[in-house]
């Protein structure tokens, strides 16, 4: 754990945890980053973890573990690609698809976006996200 600044713990790796009724422990954390490099060195850092989880026999044993990365940021046509070894226990959800699961955050989202230039990039995003679910 991490000492945030108001003094809380908090997990250095994912903005919410929780455990299933099938003993399985998912880590979700939602990045505001845009940039594909960036967003894979997150998905890297998840997949350290994991590694780490699996070298772990109490850890490895009592749970099964999940990682979810949600990077609403990340336009259409960049792609975060997650390692073929670590498939089975981390997501990376991106985009338009991010934001449905952030729904009722994605008011927000769209609030803070208004003040960027690009406005018309933002509509471009959202053709071609539409384009990606069809």
């Amino acid at each position: 754990l991490v000492k945030e600044g108001n003094g809380f713990d908090t997990h250095y790796l994912c903005d919410i945890f929780f455990l299933t009724k099938n003993r399985e422990i998912v880590l979700v954390d939602v990045t505001g980053l845009d940039n594909v490099d960036k967003v894979t060195k997150k998905v890297d850092n998840h997949v350290g973890f994991m590694s780490d989880i699996a070298g772990n026999e109490n850890m490895a044993q009592e749970f099964e573990w999940r990682s979810v990365v949600l990077a609403p940021g990340l336009k259409g046509k960049d792609t975060v690609e997650v390692p073929k070894e670590a498939r089975k226990s981390i997501r990376v959800i991106q985009g338009r698809a991010a934001r449905e699961y952030l729904r009722g955050l994605q008011q927000m989202y769209r609030y803070t976006r208004q003040f960027e230039d690009d406005e018309e990039d933002d509509e471009e995003d959202d053709e071609e996200d539409d384009e990606e679910d069809d």
